[in-house]
C-alpha cells in the first residue's frame, strides 16, 4: 500500500506526541492546532504546520482528529466538508458519545469520506511512548485501511460497527473508575483495621512475599 498522506487535527497533550510519532515514522503529515504555536515545533520532525482546517485537510487521505469533545469535531467536520478528497479516511480519537460517533460517520458519509471512532488509553505516556490502547469501531475495510497509521501510534483492536470504539473507552473509564474506588476502600479499610492492632503485628514492606501477595503499587 503507497503511504497515506495524513492530516492531524489537534496537537494538545495527547495529539502532539502522536503526530511526532508519525512524522518520526516517515508518514507525509500536515497539522493543524487552534493556536499555532502549539504546533509549531513539530515542523523539526518534518510535518507541515498549517493555519486552517480546509488547508489541512485538503489532500489528505486520512485525516485524524484529537479534540475536547464530540460537539466540536462535528463542527470541523462542517467546517471542512468542502474540502476533503472523495474516498478520504476520517479518524476520530478523540474521547466523544457514541451517538457523536455515529453522526460523524453519517455526516462524512454524505460526503464520499469513510469514519471510524478510534479513542484511545494510555494518557500522555502511552502517546510519547507509542503504546497507546486503540478501541477501534467502523466498518472492517476502514479498519483494515487505518491500522498501518494507528499502529504508528499504539496497538488498535477492531470492536466493532461505529461508535463501539467510544462505547469500549465508557467501559473502560468505568473500569478505572471502580477499581479506583475498590483501592481507596481497601487502603481505608487497611487503615482503620491497623488502629486495632499493634505495632509488632504489622509486617514491614520488605516482609511481605516475593510473589507480591498485597504489595500492589498505586500510582498516578
Amino acid at each position: 500500500m503507497a503511504t497515506q498522506k495524513v492530516a492531524l487535527l489537534g496537537t494538545g497533550l495527547m495529539g502532539f506526541p502522536m503526530a511526532r510519532n508519525l512524522a518520526q515514522a516517515g508518514i507525509p503529515l500536515t497539522v493543524w492546532n487552534r493556536t499555532r504555536a502549539k504546533a509549531e515545533p513539530l515542523s523539526a520532525f518534518g510535518a507541515e504546520v498549517v493555519d486552517t482546517t480546509s488547508q489541512a485537510v485538503t489532500g489528505a487521505d486520512v485525516i485524524i482528529t484529537m479534540m475536547s469533545d464530540g460537539p466540536t469535531v462535528l463542527s470541523v467536520i462542517e467546517e471542512v466538508k468542502e474540502a476533503l478528497s472523495d474516498g478520504a479516511l476520517w479518524i476520530d480519537m478523540s474521547s466523544t458519545k457514541p451517538g457523536e460517533a455515529r453522526a460523524q460517520a453519517e455526516a462524512l458519509a454524505a460526503a464520499g469520506v469513510a469514519h471510524i471512532d478510534a479513542p484511545v488509553s494510555g494518557g500522555t505516556k502511552g502517546a510519547e511512548a507509542a503504546s497507546l490502547a486503540i478501541m477501534v469501531g467502523g466498518p472492517a475495510d476502514a479498519v483494515a485501511r487505518a491500522t498501518p497509521v494507528l499502529s504508528v501510534m499504539g496497538r488498535p483492536v477492531h470492536v466493532g460497527p461505529s461508535g463501539t470504539g467510544q462505547l469500549s473507552k465508557l467501559c473502560n473509564q468505568t473500569i478505572v473508575a471502580v477499581t479506583i474506588g475498590a483501592v481507596a476502600e481497601a487502603m481505608l479499610l487497611a487503615e482503620e483495621g491497623a488502629q486495632t492492632l499493634p505495632p509488632c503485628a504489622l509486617p514491614s514492606r520488605a516482609a511481605l512475599p516475593t510473589a507480591r501477595f498485597c504489595s500492589s503499587m498505586v500510582s498516578a
